[in-house]
C-alpha cells in the first residue's frame, strides 16, 4: 500500500493540477459559443478535490481546511451554474434541428437566445470566483496541505475504508424513495450521494487498484441515471417560470408547451431506466459486496 504522504500528494495535488490546467480556457469562455468541455473537466477535478477535502474533516483541523475547502466550494457553485446553462443551451440547439421539433424550431431558438443572454452574465462571476480564490490563497494552501493520519491515530487503510462506509451509508439512506418517482428532492439527494461515493472510490483507486473499479462504475451508473431524472425535473421547473413570465410571442409559448411534453415523457423514461438499474444492482448485491470490502 502507498505511503500516506505519497497518496495524499497524488490525490490532492493531482486534482488541483488538473483543475488549474483548464483555468485559461475557462476564463476565455463566452458561454456556449466556445468549447464548454474545459469547464466540465475543471468542475470534475474540483469535485474530486472537494470530496477528499471533506473526507479529511475528521483528521484535520477546521483551520487547516476552511480556506481551501471554501475556495473550492465557491468555484464549484458558479461553475455548476454555468455548466447547467451550457448543457441546456446545447440540448436546445440539438432539439431545434430535430425533425419532430421542426414546427417549434423558431420558438425553441427564442428560448435558447434568452438562456444565452443569462449565461453571458455568469462569466464575470466565474472570473471573480477565480480571483477571490487566488486572493485568499486557497490554491497555495492546497499545495501545502499534508494530512497526518498518524497524529490522528488511524492508518491509511482504516481511514479509507471508513470513508467508503460513510459514503455508502449516505447513499443508501435514500433507498426508501427509490420506488417513489415524484419524490424529486430525495432522488436528487441520492444522486449527490452516489456522486460523492463515486469520487471517494476514484480517489482510493491508487490504494486498492482494480478492486474498487466495479463499485466506481456502479456508483457512476446511479449518478448518471438519477442525473437524467434530475435534469428533466430542473427543465420542468424552468419551463414553469418561463411560462409565468409576460410578453412572450406565440412561437415562444408553443415551444414551451412542446418542451413540457418532451420533458415529461423523457423524465418518465429516465426514471424507469433508473429503477431497472437499481433493481439489477440489488440482485447482484453490489452494495452489500462494497460494504463487506470496507469492513475487511
Amino acid at each position: 500500500m502507498l505511503d500516506e504522504k505519497v497518496f495524499f500528494s497524488q490525490v490532492i495535488q493531482g486534482h488541483l493540477t488538473a483543475a488549474l490546467a483548464e483555468e485559461k480556457a475557462v476564463r476565455r469562455l463566452k458561454g456556449i459559443k466556445g468549447d464548454i468541455e474545459p469547464l466540465h473537466r475543471m468542475r470534475v477535478a474540483l469535485r474530486r478535490l472537494k470530496t477528499v477535502l471533506s473526507d479529511l474533516k475528521d483528521v484535520m483541523s477546521r483551520r487547516q481546511l476552511q480556506v481551501p475547502l471554501e475556495g473550492v466550494k465557491a468555484l464549484l457553485g458558479i461553475l455548476g451554474h454555468a455548466r447547467d446553462m451550457d448543457t441546456k443551451i446545447e440540448f436546445l440547439e440539438a432539439l431545434a434541428v430535430a425533425p419532430h421539433a421542426k414546427a417549434y424550431a423558431a420558438g425553441i431558438r427564442e428560448i435558447m437566445e434568452e438562456l444565452e443572454e443569462d449565461r453571458a452574465e455568469v462569466q464575470p462571476k466565474i472570473l471573480k470566483a477565480f480571483d477571490r480564490a487566488r486572493r485568499e490563497q486557497a490554491f497555495r494552501l492546497l499545495e501545502r496541505l499534508h494530512p497526518d493520519l498518524e497524529a490522528a491515530d488511524i492508518t491509511l487503510d482504516e481511514w479509507a475504508k471508513n470513508r467508503v462506509t460513510v459514503r455508502l451509508e449516505k447513499m443508501l439512506r435514500w433507498e426508501p424513495y427509490v420506488k417513489k418517482p415524484r419524490r424529486e428532492k430525495e432522488l436528487h439527494q441520492m444522486r449527490i450521494a452516489a456522486k460523492n461515493l463515486r469520487y471517494c472510490l476514484e480517489n482510493l483507486e491508487a490504494l486498492y487498484g482494480r478492486q474498487v473499479l466495479p463499485y466506481v462504475k456502479a456508483a457512476m451508473d446511479v449518478q448518471a441515471s438519477l442525473g437524467e431524472v434530475h435534469n428533466y425535473d430542473v427543465w420542468l421547473g424552468l419551463l414553469g417560470i418561463l411560462r409565468a413570465s409576460a410578453g412572450r410571442s406565440n412561437r415562444f409559448s408553443e415551444a414551451l408547451r412542446f418542451l413540457r411534453r418532451e420533458c415529461e415523457t423523457s423524465r418518465a423514461k429516465a426514471y424507469a431506466d433508473f429503477l431497472e438499474l437499481w433493481q439489477a444492482q440489488k440482485r447482484a448485491r453490489v452494495w452489500g459486496k462494497l460494504d463487506r470490502f470496507a469492513d475487511t
